[in-house]
């Protein structure tokens, strides 16, 4: 009981803290950082793929 009075806390100052950023610096979620953010991580998990593969591939041999 008291773990869930805790985790609904939390979320409760998290969400409250999101909120208080995005109402503070409205810039950080203009159009052109979110598509800069997609774009790279996009290449990230591209990057990320490749190099599982990879292992995978060396772990089979």
């Amino acid at each position: 009981m008291v773990a869930g009075f805790l985790t609904i806390l939390g979320f409760g100052v998290l969400i409250w803290i999101l909120l208080k950023t995005i109402k503070n610096q409205p810039e950080l979620f203009s159009s052109e950082n979110l598509s800069k953010s997609f774009t790279l991580m996009g290449v990230l998990a591209l990057l990320l793929i490749v190099s599982i593969g990879f292992v995978v591939l060396m772990l089979r041999q």
